[in-house]
Formats: structure tokens, sequence, C-alpha cells
């Protein structure tokens, strides 16, 4: 009887081996899959971190483009100003209170550049509420907007974009307001609102320079839609 113990103790032995050797393979193939699932999410966040620094930066840019370009239309139209009276003999070339507004524009737009933050809202504000319906009223309003969304301040700077937008439909800054909307709920991470406002971009202003750019936004929003599906 002890023999033939022996021997039934023998394959249950070999059995149980057998068993712990595929439990143990089966860990570590657990162990493989969740590195390869933490590798993956390290590139993901690394892609996103990526995106998030670009969309900085192309911020950064963006103003810079719109102060040079505002420079170079305050520069012309002072050159222009000087010419026109030596050249024709006109009543009026240009009133007191609209040149009053220029200056307060271009102090605005000099002290943004200075990183004077605090000093170019006030001058912003004061054209907006001295100059209702001034001739740079809507661009008050827009670099109000870029001067929030500098300090990370979005609903302050969502508010003037969406002044400009609303009271100044056909402004040349309405597109760019637009964008920036869209680019405001992107940081926010409301993906389907920047879309909505890039695809008005695109509609509404096809031939401008925020149209390229809108699409350009929904393409890296739906890229990285598909990371995260």
């Amino acid at each position: 009887m002890k023999i033939r113990y022996k021997f039934l103790i023998i394959p249950l032995t070999f059995s149980l081996n057998l068993f712990s050797e595929e439990k143990d393979e089966g860990i570590e193939l657990l162990y493989q899959k969740l590195s390869e699932l933490e590798q993956e999410l390290a590139e993901f966040r690394n892609q996103l971190e990526e995106n998030s620094v670009l969309v900085e930066r192309s911020i950064e840019l963006q103003q810079q483009r719109y102060l040079d370009l505002d420079a170079r239309i305050l520069e012309l139209s002072s050159i222009q100003n000087e010419i026109i009276p030596d050249a024709i003999e006109v009543e009026e070339v240009i009133n007191s209170e609209q040149e009053q507004e220029k200056l307060l524009y271009k102090n605005a737009l000099e002290l943004f550049e200075d990183s004077r933050y605090a000093e170019a809202l006030e001058i912003f504000s004061e054209i907006i509420i001295t100059y209702p319906n001034g001739t740079y009223t809507p661009d008050a309003y827009f670099w109000s907007g870029e001067l929030f969304l500098t300090q990370r301040l979005y609903e302050d700077a969502k508010l003037s974009y969406e002044k400009v937008f609303e009271q100044f439909p056909n402004h040349v800054r309405t597109a760019d307001s637009l964008y920036k909307l869209g680019e405001i709920q992107r940081i926010d991470s409301n993906f389907m609102e920047a879309i909505d406002y890039y695809e008005q971009v695109v509609s509404l202003f096809p031939d401008s320079g925020a149209a390229q750019l809108s699409k350009k936004s929904i393409k890296i929003i739906t890229e990285e839609s598909n990371l995260i599906d």
C-alpha cells in the first residue's frame, strides 16, 4: 500500500510544478503588459505636453506678429498725415480727438510689448470707455484679450474677444478674436467647443490667416483625440 501512495504522489507533484510554472509565466506576461501600457502612457503624456508648449509658443509668436503689424500701420499713418497737408488742401485731415485716440493706442501697444501689462490695460480700458465707437476701440478690446491671455486669465480674455465678435463683426480683428476663443477652449480641453469656433472662422473668414491657423488646430485636436481613443 505504501508503494502505491508513492506512485500517486509523483504525478501530483509534477502537476503542481507545471501549474506553478504556468502561473509564473502568466504573472510575467501581466507585468510585461503593464510595462508596455506605462510606456505608451508616458509617450502620450509627452506628446500632450509638447502640444501644450507649442500652443503657448504659437500664441507668443502671433502676439509679436500683431505688434509688428500694428506698429507698421501706425507708422504709415503718421507718414501719410505729414504728407497730405503739403500735397492738397483739405479742411481737416484728422481731428484732435482721433489723434489723441491713436496716441493712446500707440502708447498702450508699447507698454504691452514691454510687459507692463497693468499700465497697458489701463490705457486700453480708457480707449474703450472714452471712444466706444472709436477707430481703435475694437483693437483695444482685442489687445485686452491678448493681455489677459498672456497672463492666463482665460475668462477675462474670453470676454474681451467676444466683445470684438459681437460689437464689430466686420472688423479685421474679428477673425483673430474668434480663433483665440477657440484656443481658449482648447487650452481648457473643451475640444468640441474649440472646433466650433475654428469652423466659424473657416466659414466666415476663409481667406484669413486665422482660417489657416484654425485648420491646423482642428488637425491637432483630431490627432490628440485619436491618441486618447
